[in-house]
Protein backbone atom coordinates (compact mmCIF):
# COMPACT_ATOMS: atom_id res chain seq x y z
CA UNK A 1 0.00 0.00 0.00
CA UNK A 2 1.38 3.70 -1.04
CA UNK A 3 1.36 6.43 1.00
CA UNK A 4 0.38 9.68 -0.18
CA UNK A 5 0.92 13.17 1.09
CA UNK A 6 -2.28 15.41 1.71
CA UNK A 7 -2.11 18.97 1.77
CA UNK A 8 -3.08 20.56 5.10
CA UNK A 9 -5.69 23.05 2.98
CA UNK A 10 -7.70 19.89 1.94
CA UNK A 11 -7.79 19.07 5.32
CA UNK A 12 -8.90 21.83 7.34
CA UNK A 13 -11.97 23.85 6.78
CA UNK A 14 -13.03 26.76 5.06
CA UNK A 15 -11.08 29.85 5.81
CA UNK A 16 -10.81 33.45 5.16
CA UNK A 17 -8.43 35.14 6.65
CA UNK A 18 -7.22 32.58 9.23
CA UNK A 19 -10.86 32.18 10.14
CA UNK A 20 -13.70 29.88 9.91
CA UNK A 21 -15.55 31.44 6.41
CA UNK A 22 -18.78 32.12 6.79
CA UNK A 23 -18.35 33.42 10.13
CA UNK A 24 -15.70 35.45 9.01
CA UNK A 25 -18.06 37.07 6.00
CA UNK A 26 -20.48 37.81 8.76
CA UNK A 27 -18.43 39.90 10.59
CA UNK A 28 -17.11 41.61 7.51
CA UNK A 29 -20.55 42.43 7.07
CA UNK A 30 -21.95 44.06 10.01
CA UNK A 31 -18.47 45.46 10.45
CA UNK A 32 -19.00 47.72 7.17
CA UNK A 33 -22.67 47.93 7.80
CA UNK A 34 -21.58 49.27 11.31
CA UNK A 35 -18.50 51.36 9.77
CA UNK A 36 -21.18 52.64 6.97
CA UNK A 37 -24.19 53.80 9.66
CA UNK A 38 -21.94 55.71 11.70
CA UNK A 39 -20.10 57.48 9.00
CA UNK A 40 -21.46 60.71 9.79
CA UNK A 41 -20.43 60.11 13.49
CA UNK A 42 -16.97 61.12 12.69
CA UNK A 43 -13.72 59.58 12.47
CA UNK A 44 -13.49 58.41 15.72
CA UNK A 45 -16.68 56.42 15.98
CA UNK A 46 -16.08 54.62 12.42
CA UNK A 47 -12.70 53.41 13.47
CA UNK A 48 -13.54 52.60 16.76
CA UNK A 49 -16.08 50.16 14.57
CA UNK A 50 -13.17 48.90 12.63
CA UNK A 51 -11.09 48.14 15.41
CA UNK A 52 -13.82 46.13 17.07
CA UNK A 53 -14.32 44.24 13.74
CA UNK A 54 -10.50 43.78 13.82
CA UNK A 55 -10.46 42.59 17.24
CA UNK A 56 -13.21 40.00 16.35
CA UNK A 57 -12.23 38.44 13.69
CA UNK A 58 -8.46 37.86 15.59
CA UNK A 59 -10.39 36.34 18.15
CA UNK A 60 -11.99 34.14 15.80
CA UNK A 61 -8.95 33.65 13.85
CA UNK A 62 -7.18 32.30 17.27
CA UNK A 63 -9.98 30.21 17.97
CA UNK A 64 -9.69 28.42 14.60
CA UNK A 65 -5.75 28.20 14.77
CA UNK A 66 -6.30 26.40 18.36
CA UNK A 67 -9.23 24.05 17.15
CA UNK A 68 -9.77 24.21 13.19
CA UNK A 69 -13.19 22.71 13.56
CA UNK A 70 -15.04 23.87 17.04
CA UNK A 71 -17.77 25.29 14.63
CA UNK A 72 -18.54 21.88 13.47
CA UNK A 73 -18.45 20.45 17.01
CA UNK A 74 -20.22 23.74 18.51
CA UNK A 75 -23.00 23.08 15.75
CA UNK A 76 -23.64 19.26 16.51
CA UNK A 77 -23.16 19.59 20.13
CA UNK A 78 -26.52 22.38 19.97
CA UNK A 79 -28.41 20.07 18.20
CA UNK A 80 -28.00 17.89 21.22
CA UNK A 81 -31.47 17.87 23.29
CA UNK A 82 -31.15 18.96 27.46
CA UNK A 83 -31.11 15.73 29.39
CA UNK A 84 -30.67 17.21 32.90
CA UNK A 85 -33.26 15.81 35.50
CA UNK A 86 -34.53 18.11 37.71
CA UNK A 87 -34.90 16.24 41.01
CA UNK A 88 -32.31 13.06 41.74
CA UNK A 89 -35.65 10.79 42.16
CA UNK A 90 -38.11 9.42 39.89
CA UNK A 91 -40.76 8.63 42.25
CA UNK A 92 -43.96 10.83 42.95
CA UNK A 93 -42.65 13.73 42.79
CA UNK A 94 -41.11 13.91 39.03
CA UNK A 95 -44.24 15.30 37.55
CA UNK A 96 -43.64 18.10 40.00
CA UNK A 97 -40.55 19.00 38.95
CA UNK A 98 -41.45 18.59 35.43
CA UNK A 99 -39.04 21.30 33.27
CA UNK A 100 -41.24 23.38 30.83
CA UNK A 101 -41.36 22.03 26.77
CA UNK A 102 -38.36 23.14 25.11
CA UNK A 103 -36.09 22.15 28.33
CA UNK A 104 -35.93 19.04 28.51
CA UNK A 105 -34.55 15.85 26.09
CA UNK A 106 -38.32 15.11 24.72
CA UNK A 107 -37.54 17.75 21.75
CA UNK A 108 -37.33 16.28 18.33
CA UNK A 109 -33.43 16.83 17.71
Amino acid sequence: MRHHAVSRSLSLPRMLGGAVRGLAIANGTITALLCYATYTGGFWTVSGFFLLGLCVHLFLRWLTTSDPWWNLVLNVYNHYGDVYESAPWHGKFSPRFRRPYGFDSDLPC
